[in-house]
């Protein structure tokens, strides 16, 4: 019988290592997603973003919403399409950006000007706007995977130090910050793309002097990654130049 037993127990032990080294582990699963959505040549996704800034007892609510179409991504050809509204204190922004031919074109508030940008330029401002969807592993200390039909639902958490040192980094043109990220959640389809992904974040950023505390939270969406994306270029028509170093863009 212990003979019995013991054969048991090993076959038991050996199905449930192949069962486990047959997958993949959380981490692998995000970084191969993250890098084959960013070699994607054409994007089409939405960013909501819903912040809360703070000051002493004063509070005020801010939310952007976007709408982003990319072809071409990384070539010369490349054009970007981004519209979309910011609400604060009760007032609607709407906006629209285009890129076309090293030509930025921007209109908001009744005002439509265009400025030259270099590609480089143009690709460092579309990683900033869709950040949430991209955010390196290396930031994160903890990820864990579930399968959601023919999905994978991963969940993380911030490395705290790392997080701080990013933010420092990204905001360091608008003044001293510190951050954290309580956590996040990304969806990888079946074709291995990232087809969403959230963020939540705290930072205390120093203007001037001042603290302000900020409560942001990031939800991206891609829309059938892996596809071609069609962009209906808008109509350049009225956009008046200017100096890109009268925007706070350096060449």
């Amino acid at each position: 019988m212990k003979k019995v037993l013991a054969l048991l127990l090993s076959a038991a032990m050996v199905l449930s290592m192949a069962g486990c080294g047959g997958g993949k582990d959380a981490r692998t699963i995000y970084d191969e997603a993250s890098k084959k959505t960013s070699e994607l040549k054409d994007m089409d996704l939405t960013t909501n973003v819903a912040m809360t800034m703070s000051q002493g007892d004063q509070t005020i609510d801010v939310t952007t919403a976007m709408d982003i179409q990319m072809t071409g991504v990384n070539t010369e050809d490349m054009r970007y399409l981004a519209t979309g509204k910011t609400s604060m204190a009760g007032q609607d922004i709407d906006m629209s950006m285009y890129y076309e031919g090293g030509y930025y074109y921007m209109e908001t508030m009744g005002q439509k000007i265009k400025y030259a940008m270099d590609l480089n330029q143009l690709m460092e401002q579309v990683k900033q706007s869709t950040e949430g969807a991209n955010m390196e592993s290396s930031y994160m200390k903890e990820i864990t995977a579930k399968k959601d039909g023919e999905n994978q639902r991963l969940t993380f958490t911030a490395d705290a130090e790392k997080m701080d040192a990013y933010v420092q980094d990204i905001m360091s043109s608008m003044g001293t910050a510190a951050a954290g990220m309580e956590g996040g959640e990304a969806v990888v389809n079946k074709d291995g793309y990232f087809s969403s992904m959230k963020i939540k974040m705290l930072m205390d950023m120093e203007v001037q002097g001042e603290t302000i505390s900020i409560d942001m939270d990031t939800d991206a969406v891609y829309r059938n990654p892996g596809q071609v994306v069609t962009l209906a270029a808008p109509s350049l028509d009225g956009y008046q130049e200017v100096d890109p170093a009268a925007m706070g863009v350096q060449q």
